[in-house]
């Protein structure tokens, strides 16, 4: 079960927050992406880390709009995924995804490379890989691959099929967790996977944006 989502190129790049700290982020992660698109992808995340992890340290350039859960989240559980900016040609995406306390995500996956730094509180990320051939539709068999523990600043790596299917939990008690994604596709508009271990089933799932609209 696999999924290749054609979507069209924006009229311009999009920015939903002011921030000088992001701006200059983007201007580095727009070069490395350009620069690298044509080889091992593994090439981008270790180039862009570091300015990823220097901005991770700069507390303070996220608007508490962007801080909150979304009552209406698609994800489920009051999850909040705002789109903090997304390229004109749909290959670069940064939000902020934000979890309530002690509450979990789906199971799921990216289908892009990317960077996930921690930006507030804890999490426990448990991380999956796919073990059956993907030959019946509907069905999938997981195994757990490691769980982790993170702090403020802590990054990973998405690199599919490495370290693509996961699921994050809140760990602070009285306060939600926040992480800063980079993504090299519009996650929250292309069709994906949500999978569900126990029964061993998967389906097919777009997870939106808070604050921006996909077309269907």
């Amino acid at each position: 079960m696999s999924h290749t989502t054609i979507l069209e190129p924006l009229a311009e790049e999009q920015w939903f927050i002011d921030s000088p700290d992001l701006r200059q982020f983007v201007a580095v992660a727009i070069d490395i992406n350009y620069r690298t698109s044509s080889g091992d992808r593994a090439e981008t995340l270790n180039a862009l880390e570091p300015y990823f992890s220097q901005l991770l340290k700069k507390q303070g350039w996220l608007p508490e709009r962007f801080l909150q859960p979304n009552p209406d989240s698609r994800i489920g559980g009051e999850i909040g995924q705002w789109l903090l900016y997304r390229s004109q040609d749909r290959s670069l995406t940064i939000f902020s995804l934000v979890i309530p306390p002690s509450s979990t995500t789906p199971v799921l996956d990216h289908l892009a490379w990317g960077l996930v730094g921690l930006y507030k509180g804890r999490q426990e990320d448990t991380v999956y890989r796919r073990v059956d051939k993907g030959d019946v539709e509907g069905c999938a068999k997981l195994e757990i691959v490691e769980t982790r523990q993170l702090r403020v600043g802590d990054i990973y790596r998405l690199l599919p099929p490495d370290g693509d299917i996961h699921a994050v939990k809140t760990t602070t008690v009285f306060a939600p967790s926040v992480s800063i994604h980079v993504i090299g596709n519009d996650t929250g508009c292309v069709l994906r996977h949500q999978f569900n271990p126990e029964q061993e089933s998967v389906r097919s799932f777009r997870s939106g944006y808070s604050n921006a609209f996909c077309k269907e």
